[in-house]
């Protein structure tokens, strides 16, 4: 990417001289601006925020010294070459404490005008390079980080090398301050019919809200998605001692106003505000599930420490019972383990035959139904179809017979899927969900490589022939009807969806996005709006 200058000078000959006399591309410049005065520069330098400012001191409107100042106010940190006569050097001495990187002296001698310029695009550079390595290690540390919190959380057992801690900190000793798990009731049900990119648009609008909603109460925490439609915040300082049911209160507003363009959804929390440490993330997280799932679905807010300090012993048993089936089936599904899922077919069978009271064990087949369809999409195990067969089944008046029946037939297919697949269709699902829940992110081959452990040669090879393009090409394509999804669904502007999907530069974001649909997005939003 080429770097920019902006040229400043009330004299037009010095100005045309300064554009065509050096040599600017090979410099690896883009002139993005002529000035005449400082007002015309500090306008230029809001829109193009250049990397080089090439300025006279002394210009009509507005002087050199007071572009510098105000252009320090705007927070742009372009690096200023002042151009001076021999009698202002202690004016440009003076200049050079505002942020001036050198001066030159008039006449100017272009010769070494070009070196001082090639020296300061060479640091330019440089720099960047550093931010960009820090910000890359920062990136690779934060995703690391994410990635076994969630890993913790589904119970699943995870590498802590390269997992970033504070010095002082082990991971196997660290405290989290507590949970807030968000689901959205009747979400797996009314989404079925939505495409693959408007659940993920809107699972990702979602998610990025959250990160900043709660914000006042919640000081530091970290946004999780499990699984569609479940998010789970990750508190590692409170801004107050005690979180109640009135300070989430204007969150869960907000969030149900959105959802509530989606009709039959409701939010709901359940909060957990005890530390929490690494190792019970998984014991908590499933707790509070079970206390969502049991309870009436109008409840939006359930205290997880104080239900369960309530329940009597008997009736924690009794439901422990009931609840090792969904755990069992949801760490037989993420592990691939066909005897677990076996075994839990055997066990179930034996609990519902020996059952005295049906209507609770219809009730646990419903649940162990609803749970199996938001884990097998998860994992891409059922189609559309598939899935809209089993909700229809759900609607019918169903005996405990055929509701044993339809759940024994479900673990059977997962099994299948899971037999069925090689182990490079597995390895191109995994990329496939990275590459969904990074897109706003700034990775490439080798991230995704690394992840899937890989070499980057084999990962190309395995794409090309799983998906028919090539990386960059279906990166692009999802990033595109990712963004699609948002400008017609959000009033967002473009250059923050532009953003989301992970283009940091609207100018780059549109030209992609005009490549691939034929229209700017601005015209695309334009023309949906119209439609709907």
């Amino acid at each position: 990417m080429k770097l920019k200058a902006l040229l400043v000078d009330d004299e037009i000959h010095i100005l045309n001289n300064l554009s065509k006399v050096l040599p600017w591309e090979a410099m690896g410049f883009e002139i993005v601006g002529l000035a005449k005065n400082g007002v015309e520069a500090l306008e230029a330098a809001i829109q193009h925020r250049p990397d080089l400012v090439l300025c006279d001191i002394r210009m009509p409107i507005m002087d050199g010294m007071t572009l510098i100042q105000k252009l320090r106010e705007e927070g742009l940190d372009s690096e200023i070459l002042l151009l001076t006569g021999y009698q202002e050097f202690e004016y440009a001495r003076t200049g050079i404490r505002y942020g001036v990187r050198d001066y030159i002296c008039k006449p100017i001698n272009y010769f070494e005008l070009e070196e001082i310029v090639k020296k300061i695009a060479d640091q330019i550079m440089e720099n960047r390079k550093k931010r960009s390595k820090e910000q890359r290690l920062n990136r690779v540390a934060s995703l690391a980080n994410e990635n076994y919190m969630l890993h913790s959380l589904l119970g699943q057992e995870t590498e802590e090398e390269g997992v970033l801690w504070d010095e002082e900190e082990r991971a196997g000793e660290r405290n989290y301050r507590g949970v807030l798990l968000l689901d959205l009731e009747g979400y797996a049900h009314r989404s079925i019919s939505w495409t693959l990119h408007e659940r993920k648009a809107w699972n990702l609008h979602i998610k990025n809200l959250l990160k900043d909603l709660f914000k006042p109460i919640i000081k530091e925490y970290t946004v999780l998605q499990v699984r569609e439609g479940e998010w789970c915040l990750i508190f590692h300082s409170l801004g107050k001692e005690q979180i109640t049911r009135d300070d989430l209160k204007p969150g869960y507003d907000q969030l149900q106003g959105i959802v509530s363009e989606k009709e039959g959804i409701l939010i709901r929390m359940c909060l957990e505000q005890n530390p929490v440490g690494v190792t019970e993330m998984s014991f908590i997280y499933q707790r509070m599930q079970q206390m969502l799932i049991l309870s009436p679905p109008q409840e939006w807010f359930l205290d997880a420490d104080q239900i369960f300090a309530k329940s009597t012993e008997a009736h924690s048993n009794e439901e422990g019972s009931q609840w090792r089936f969904i755990e069992q089936i949801g760490s037989g599904l993420r592990n691939g383990s066909h005897e677990l899922l076996v075994q839990v077919v055997t066990e179930l069978k034996y609990y519902v035959g020996h059952s005295s009271e049906n209507r609770a064990a219809e009730k646990l087949l419903h649940y162990l139904l609803i749970h199996l369809l938001r884990e097998m999409r998860e994992l891409q195990m059922l189609s559309g179809d598939q899935e809209k067969e089993v909700w229809l089944k759900l609607q019918e008046s169903l005996s405990l017979k055929d509701l044993m029946s339809l759940v024994v037939s479900m673990l059977d297919r997962s099994r299948e899927s899971l037999s069925t697949k090689k182990s490079s269709e597995t390895l191109m699902m995994s990329a496939q969900n990275y590459i969904q829940h990074h897109l706003g992110d700034d990775f490439g081959i080798e991230d995704i490589s690394e992840y899937l452990g890989i070499s980057c040669s084999y990962f190309c090879l395995l794409f090309k022939n799983h998906f028919g393009e090539t990386f960059v090409e279906y990166l692009t394509k999802q990033r595109v009807e990712m963004a699609k999804c948002l400008l017609s669904g959000s009033d967002k502007s473009v250059t923050q969806i532009g953003s989301v999907v992970g283009y940091q530069e609207r100018r780059y974001f549109t030209k992609v996005f005009q490549k691939y649909t034929g229209m700017t997005p601005s015209e695309f939003r334009i023309k949906e709006s119209s439609v709907s």
